[in-house]
């Protein structure tokens, strides 16, 4: 890994700051994950792509995977739950074992093959009525352009893409029940909410 959890450290500087100057939720996406665990009540989460394990909700059965060692050695250590180094391409866990499943800022890590192996994986394991919570930054950036290039020079992943290419990949494997996207003082981050059918795609 090329920048690590320094690079996590940078961002959550910016967003820390931000959130000062201006008064906003510095991390909106996790409050909007609270907020959908806490409506939905889950038995089991899966975090793909854990990192460095900022989405970690106390108080819920959570799992987190991710590639990396350093990663994983770091959650142990500082966040709640259980943490497993794993590859989403090939998930060690049983089919139709988690109510939600969520994958965030994973997808610019990925060339398309590589996520759609993803995305059959994440099916596979999501129970029939779960909910599978996407979310990744999506270009055009929104300000402070000569920032928010600098952030994803120093980011590994190396295929950002637009809102379309990420409903056209997704929507081959989900039923894309909702679509929101966050602003933040860089990037507009869309979130899905899929199913694995329409007929369990209320609420």
């Amino acid at each position: 890994m090329k920048s690590g959890l320094f690079f996590n450290c940078i961002q959550e500087l910016f967003a820390r700051t931000y959130s000062l100057v201006t008064g906003n939720e510095p991390y909106p996406l996790r409050s909007l994950l609270l907020q959908e665990c806490q409506r939905l009540s889950p038995r089991r989460i899966l975090d793909v792509g854990c990192g460095s394990g900022c989405y970690a909700l106390p108080g819920y059965n959570y799992l987190g995977i991710d590639p990396n060692p350093r990663y994983i050695a770091y959650c142990r250590q500082q966040r709640p739950g259980e943490f497993r180094e794993m590859s989403a391409e090939a998930l060690d866990l049983p089919d139709k074992t988690f109510d939600v499943v969520i994958c965030f800022s994973v997808g610019h890590h990925l060339p398309g093959h590589a996520l759609k192996r993803v995305c059959s994986e994440i099916k596979r394991v999501l129970t029939d009525d779960g909910v599978f919570f996407f979310a990744d930054a999506v270009r055009p950036v929104v300000r402070f352009k000569p920032v928010a290039a600098l952030l994803e020079l120093l980011d590994e992943g190396r295929w950002f893409r637009t809102e379309d290419d990420y409903l056209d990949l997704l929507g081959k494997e989900f039923f894309i029940a909702q679509k929101r996207q966050i602003v933040d003082q860089f990037y507009r981050t869309l979130v899905l909410s899929c199913r694995k059918n329409s007929s369990n795609a209320i609420g």
